[in-house]
């Protein structure tokens, strides 16, 4: 009886052609979370902790040379902690605003919501307004007990304070107000120095812009897309962006060395 010649891919364990579907099941997960971020508002944070995650599963992180031309796991902030327990207290003072708007049937009048900046306070300026009458920056008194309320959910936190300014389309031209530019940093000061100036917020904290109708949230076309763009916005800026604005301090001999040159 004549021996089978056995051929080599009939040897215990075959032979290299699961590295074939073993590459194209790595491909496709790497696709598919391409995809994921592509398709999604992109948090650093979460991406450099999801990120991590997928190299040390991949074969035990950056030094493997796993996904190397992505951002290393070794990048990850070491302060993640600090950002989850702030986006709590943002998420916390939000459901206090919101809670106030509810019982006191404001929500014609104030809208919040959590942005990348932090968390947003808008004062709608639609008519009749209870804020500003119509081309005039002077506060209302019945502004007042509203302010008087977000000055002290605002004296909870030490998050600095941006107050924008806002206008719709139309062209305002007065002795006081040459142009919306006038009017939008006017409004946006006056809230400003109400709140430093009656709430006991400190001023070293608040900071004010005026943008006219150039950062307009609703067409001009409209009136209803017009009072929805006159509006002031009390932003809680997140401590995580005044980090990452920081310039990179160097050492001032550097500084000397490198203009002499």
């Amino acid at each position: 009886m004549k021996k089978r010649k056995f051929d080599e891919d009939d040897e215990e364990g075959g032979g290299d052609e699961w590295l074939l579907t073993y590459g194209d099941l790595m491909t496709q997960l790497v696709c598919f979370f391409v995809l994921i971020v592509a398709f999604s508002s992109l948090n650093v944070q979460k991406f450099q902790e999801v990120l991590a995650s997928i190299q040390i599963a991949l074969g035990g992180g950056a030094a493997s040379g796993v996904l190397t031309e992505l951002p290393s796991a070794v990048d990850i902030p070491l302060h993640s902690s600090e950002l989850k327990i702030e986006e709590g207290k943002l998420m916390e003072l939000k459901g206090k605003v919101d809670e106030y708007i509810e019982k006191q049937k404001l929500s014609e009048y104030l809208e919040t919501r959590i942005t990348h900046e932090g968390l947003q306070i808008t004062l709608k300026q639609q008519e009749p307004s209870v804020f500003f009458d119509t081309a005039e920056a002077r506060i209302k008194d019945e502004a007042f007990p509203i302010l008087n309320q977000i000055g002290k959910f605002l004296k909870d936190i030490t998050n600095e304070v941006r107050i924008e300014g806002h206008t719709d389309i139309r062209p305002i031209h007065t002795a006081q107000f040459p142009s919306n530019w006038e009017l939008s940093v006017t409004r946006a000061t006056n809230v400003l120095k109400y709140l430093s100036e009656n709430c006991g917020i400190s001023a070293n904290r608040l900071s004010a812009a005026g943008y006219g109708p150039y950062k307009p949230i609703a067409p001009n076309d409209t009136e209803v897309g017009m009072s929805k763009n006159r509006r002031v916005e009390i932003i809680i800026l997140r401590k995580s962006l005044k980090e990452e604005s920081k310039p990179e301090s160097k050492p001032i001999d550097q500084l000397i060395s490198n203009n002499i040159k």
